[in-house]
């Protein structure tokens, strides 16, 4: 499977080596920051990773894994194009958001219900990685992902219930988010 990750800081990297040891293809793009930060996160991984565009990501890959900034998504969005039937696994890490999730308004912001929240908190040798979806069949892709890496996925409900494993992980503050 070919994967594309939206990120390119240390987290980034972190889950595209845990991808990377099950097998699996990856691209770096990192709009915000630059090619350059891309180019050195897939420098990071070898074995044929590379730095690619955020819309080519999104026209090529299969899974695409947000895992920048909270404050950099809009940009990184904006880059990606429109999406398809793309699964998109949200890794954002966003502040504490009044009355809904960061997922859920992902969602609601791609018009997607391909959005999985995983790969929020570190991930450590012999712990489950939480996810969560309202979409059965994308819940089912993501847990095969960890799986082949040697990692349990554990299933924490709908988008809804991401609300409470972003919290745990929160980057600053609550504030509200506009609906998109």
């Amino acid at each position: 499977m070919t994967i594309g990750i939206l990120g390119s800081d240390d987290r980034a990297v972190a889950i595209g080596r845990l991808l990377r040891q099950a097998g699996h293809q990856l691209t770096f793009s990192d709009p915000p920051a630059g090619v350059d930060k891309a180019e050195k996160a897939a420098q990071a991984l070898g074995y044929g990773t590379q730095a690619d565009s955020a819309y080519n990501q999104a026209s090529t890959c299969q899974t695409l894994v947000l895992a920048m900034r909270w404050d950099d998504r809009e940009v990184a969005l904006a880059a990606l194009g429109p999406v398809d039937n793309q699964i998109i696994v949200d890794a954002t890490r966003p502040p504490a958001l009044a009355g809904h999730s960061g997922a859920e308004w992902l969602a609601r912001r791609l018009g997607s219900r391909h959005v999985v929240k995983a790969f929020v908190k570190p991930i450590r040798p012999n712990e489950p990685i939480e996810i969560c979806s309202d979409d059965v069949q994308a819940k089912l892709a993501v847990a095969a992902l960890i799986d082949s890496a040697g990692y349990k996925a554990l299933d924490g409900g709908s988008l809804a219930y991401a609300r409470d494993l972003e919290r745990s992980v929160a980057e600053k503050a609550p504030v509200n988010t506009p609906d998109p």
